[in-house]
């Protein structure tokens, strides 16, 4: 069973570490920016989510969604150096949705740590709409 995470300890568990909720299950992880060094990596988990393991389309989408301007692309690594989750943020482009941003994909192995990843996609957006997609 998954605890509920607060608003106001959000994305504290695996950014400090302090949080006895998340130490005692064992989700204790960093957030990394995406960037080349990790897109292997990325990738890696992305195939064990994504319904099409290995895809070179993806592989070439991923590539380029991950370094989209004004967005945003962050996964979540536990202590053994494991890839647990990752998620990406981009500017919609369309004037009429000024301030507004997309979330997708997000994927992590756990309700907390998807918790935590969208924290840390929306922290340099906050109060503006932001909306969740499917990909």
């Amino acid at each position: 069973m998954f605890a509920q995470p607060t608003p106001d300890r959000a994305c504290e568990p695996c950014m400090s570490g302090t949080n006895d909720m998340y130490f005692q299950l064992g989700y204790m992880c960093n957030f990394w920016q995406v960037g080349d060094t990790e897109f292997d990596r990325l990738m890696s988990y992305d195939d064990k989510c994504f319904i099409r393991a290995g895809s070179a389309w993806r592989r070439e989408f991923m590539s380029r969604w991950v370094k989209i301007p004004g967005g945003r692309a962050m996964m979540a690594v536990n202590q053994q150096g494991d890839v647990v989750g990752y998620g990406c943020r981009r500017p919609a482009k369309r004037q009429s949705l000024a301030n507004y941003h997309i979330i997708g994909p997000l994927y992590a192995d756990s309700y907390e740590i998807a918790w935590d990843l969208l924290q840390q996609l929306t922290r340099d957006v906050i109060g503006q709409n932001i909306e969740m997609t499917t990909m």
